[in-house]
């Protein structure tokens, strides 16, 4: 087994690992629920990753939505670098049609984690509710995006992308980004206990 493999695969595992005690300790077993079933748990979850994500239902979005667009845009960039180390993993070698076009696509994501970087030190408002956490976090998301640019034009080797990512992994249940798990986690978590209670789905559709 070739190095990087190693690595990266040690450090999926690492992430695992630490990602699901913290999901078990902040999980605690839950409490039972006395209260009598009225609802259906799957809709709800389902409903809490469409319907209740649209703008009218999450003030932040209808405030701040050249933002929000930002903020999911960096985001993507990060998770098609994780999609790309299992990739590399399963199928070395294997490399995308048109990988310039590719390329070009992921710096939409690297300009706008720049952006919220730059933003988040300028603004006093948010330099003074940042940690050093969140700082590296944004940075890490931009790196492993550069990486995933370099190794499509073939700036950089599959070993170097790999390492990058399981710098990536190490770093991911030490910090922040731990939400990328915990944020899925905690949608599926909340939207079935209100569907269970008969609260989710609503009826407001208008």
């Amino acid at each position: 087994m070739k190095t990087e493999v190693l690595v990266t695969i040690i450090s999926l595992g690492w992430a695992f690992v630490l990602l699901m005690l913290q999901y078990l300790k902040a999980w605690g077993g839950g409490r039972k629920d006395f209260s009598a079933k009225s609802g259906n748990p799957k809709s709800a979850v389902i409903y809490n990753f469409t319907y209740a994500m649209l703008p009218k239902h999450k003030e932040v979005i209808r405030n701040h939505p050249i933002k929000f667009v930002v903020g999911i845009t960096m985001h993507t960039g990060a998770f098609y670098a994780i999609f790309r180390t299992f990739v590399a993993l399963l199928f070395p070698g294997k490399f995308f049609i048109y990988p310039y076009l590719l390329a070009a696509a992921l710096c939409v994501p690297v300009f706008c984690g720049i952006y919220l970087f730059i933003r988040r030190i300028l603004s006093k408002n948010m330099r003074s509710m940042s940690s050093f956490d969140d700082y590296f976090a944004i940075l890490m998301t931009i790196s492993i995006t550069v990486f995933s640019i370099l190794l499509e034009i073939g700036f950089v080797s599959e070993f170097t992308f790999l390492i990058a990512a399981s710098v990536l992994f190490f770093y991911m249940p030490l910090g922040k980004l731990k939400h990328v798990l915990f944020f899925f986690l905690a949608r599926m978590n909340y939207g079935s206990r209100l569907g269970y209670r008969g609260i989710y789905p609503t009826s407001d559709r208008n």
